[in-house]
């Protein structure tokens, strides 16, 4: 299964993260391309700073929930299996969604030291507002990726990550859809599957 590739991929951008609920609505380019790029300079100062790792995934944690509207994704790739889950079997799953982000951004810190970040431009593409960056790490090519910003709650949030033309909440719902199907439609299935992959994470 491919459980990591949202969260490796959105790390590997400095690491930050459907239609969401109605309630959101596209960030104005202008602000959307403000949020990012002060978020890309946040993430960047830390990612590259003299602190420990532990330091590092410790600040990058609390600035990655104030960024991400990570419960509104985290709901939007579990999809219609939302109406299916159980209320206690919905709020494991958004746990297990943060602690999978969590260990992730812990676990690709080092890769990604010396890091730069540059924003292009913004502009309203369906649903969302798309900030267009150029990301480079040392000793990987430069990668366009597109950072979707939404308001919610009247806050700026980055509700997707587009790299090479492939959203990766998309990427995400088949991928946890296909857990779930595999396994006679239980949700359980997925949930163990999470679980699994964060002992596997935190082992290595």
């Amino acid at each position: 299964m491919t459980l990591r590739r949202f969260f490796l991929a959105a790390t590997a951008c400095a690491p930050l993260l459907v239609a969401l609920p109605a309630f959101a609505d596209p960030a104005p380019p202008d602000q959307a391309k403000s949020f990012i790029t002060d978020a890309g300079q946040q993430l960047v100062t830390v990612v590259n700073s003299s602190a420990t790792t532990s330091e590092k995934a410790s600040e990058l944690r609390q600035l990655v929930d104030k960024i991400v509207a990570v419960d509104q994704i985290g709901d939007y790739v579990l999809g219609r299996y939302t109406n299916i889950a159980t209320q206690q079997q919905h709020a494991q799953f958004l746990t297990l969604f943060h602690q999978l982000l969590s260990y992730n951004i812990t676990y690709q810190i080092k890769a990604y030291e010396g890091v730069t970040f540059v924003v292009n431009g913004a502009s309203t593409q369906g649903d969302d507002t798309v900030v267009d960056t150029t990301v480079t790490a040392p000793g990987k090519p430069a990668a366009d990726v597109g950072w979707a910003v939404d308001e919610i709650d009247g806050q700026p949030k980055i509700v997707d990550v587009i790299i090479a033309g492939t959203s990766l909440r998309v990427t995400t719902r088949n991928d946890y859809a296909s857990v779930i199907t595999d396994n006679g439609g239980q949700v359980s299935a997925l949930l163990d599957a999470m679980q699994g992959q964060i002992q596997k994470i935190a082992s290595q």
